[in-house]
């Protein structure tokens, strides 16, 4: 993207220039400080003041007009009581907020950030202290509606790189990693970590004996081999699902980034605890070729679709942001009730696996995904009972009032059959 592209699409973001200065405008507020001391107060009663403070010469002004961007910040002493309206709270919240999106547009303009990308996702419109912008300040509407909207084109503007093709097979790599952490924390082995586990002590044991074989007193070796599998593990799966940056370099894929950044983690734990020995690079590398081939055994048989429902009030073992990006990727339909979003839609099965909880969030619907637009999705969960999402009700997809829910999928998908034929009619009446 060339340079003045850029510009104009940072330059279309709201700033403090689009904040209304509202009842701060005018206000002198006078400034205090110890008789001995230079830090200036905005209050006399701050808890810093040992004697009692006096004026100091200057006062803090906020001129008539304009915006929040001509309020000069308070500076000074950190603890002094707010002298301000709670408007300047909110306003100053409002300018943090825009300033954030800003820092995400500029890190997915600079290129591939997945983790910017699922921060603009999940970027939150809520005032100080989780408020409801409902009951944000009626100057404040305005430039709220305005950051909202900006938060959509930024969404949109870079949706192209998230929503298919590499993203969707990062983000895939991303689950099975998830798959395997949450395994790996479990009281007994699962059936994923227990071969991984085996496969890998298998390999470190041959390196230690052939090491041993050399010198005979490496038994400080076998101990922190011992002590440290656990969290090379750790570091590893945690590098590979770990949504922050990658950097690519001259790497081919943000994929091949993900993966060269788990091999240098793990090399860089596995020398720290054997003593930087020169085998241990030998070590990482054919661990790290392993266990690429395990999670690619894994991942493979489980990447065919199937048509699932999510109770939004649950989460799934995966990266919080990460799992806006899943419905994403995967768009079908969608029920909002009160603060939950609930999906209906198709996904890669390995997704389903990530439902450890005990209270199930994901319920697979139909095993095989009939390629349906999410259209019919939409319609399907729109005809579901309003019953059934009530918040008594423990997922929607396990009340009586949602059972029909494969019949609601097969009518929605003979109406969508029919909207097609009506529309070739229309298009070719001869035939």
């Amino acid at each position: 993207m060339s340079a003045s592209v850029a510009a104009q699409n940072e330059a279309s973001l709201p700033t403090a220039h689009d904040v209304p200065l509202g009842p701060l405008a005018g206000m002198d507020v006078p400034l205090w400080k110890a008789a001995t001391g230079a830090v200036l107060h905005l209050s006399a009663d701050c808890r810093a003041f040992r004697v009692p403070p006096q004026r100091a010469g200057v006062s803090l002004r906020v001129p008539d007009r304009d915006s929040m961007a001509d309020v000069p910040e308070p500076g000074g002493c950190q603890s002094c009581p707010n002298p301000f309206p709670d408007y300047y709270t909110e306003a100053r919240h409002l300018v943090s907020r825009m300033e954030d999106l800003g820092k995400l547009a500029a890190r997915l303009e600079a290129g591939h950030d997945l983790d910017a990308y699922c921060g603009v996702l999940t970027f939150g419109m809520r005032g100080p202290g989780g408020r409801d912008p409902k009951d944000a300040h009626r100057l404040l509407r305005k430039p709220l509606a305005a950051l909202a909207a900006a938060r959509d084109r930024v969404a949109e503007r870079h949706a192209h790189n998230y929503r298919g093709g590499e993203a969707t097979e990062e983000l895939l790599l991303i689950g099975t990693a998830s798959l395997l952490h949450s395994d790996f924390h479990r009281r007994r082995p699962g059936k994923f970590r227990l071969p991984w586990q085996e496969t890998w002590e298998e390999i470190c044991e041959e390196a230690l004996e052939a090491q041993e074989l050399e010198n005979p007193s490496s038994d400080q070796l076998r101990y922190d081999y011992r002590y440290g599998f656990d969290r090379w593990c750790e570091k590893w799966l945690t590098a590979l699902m770990d949504l922050s940056h990658a950097e690519q370099h001259d790497r081919p894929s943000p994929v091949a980034a993900r993966w060269a950044r788990a091999h240098d983690v793990l090399e860089h734990a596995i020398k720290r605890d054997l003593q930087d020995e020169p085998w241990a690079v030998r070590l990482a590398d054919r661990l790290h070729h392993t266990g690429r081939g395990l999670v690619a055994g894994i991942a493979a048989p489980m990447a065919d679709r199937v048509v699932v429902a999510y109770d939004g009030r649950e989460v799934i073992d995966l990266p919080w942001a990460a799992q806006e990006l899943l419905w994403v990727q995967y768009p079908g339909g969608v029920r909002e009730t009160s603060r939950s979003q609930h999906h209906l839609t198709a996904l890669p099965r390995l997704f389903t696996l990530l439902d450890g909880l005990s209270r199930r969030s994901l319920d697979v619907i139909a095993d095989t995904d009939w390629h349906d637009s999410p259209t019919v999705y939409q319609e399907a969960i729109d005809n579901v009972p309003k019953a059934a999402f009530s918040p008594d009700a423990h997922c929607w997809w396990n009340t009586n009032a949602a059972g029909r829910l494969p019949h609601l999928l097969a009518t929605a998908r003979a109406d969508a059959a029919s909207a097609r034929r009506q529309a070739q009619s229309a298009q070719a009446p001869w035939r």
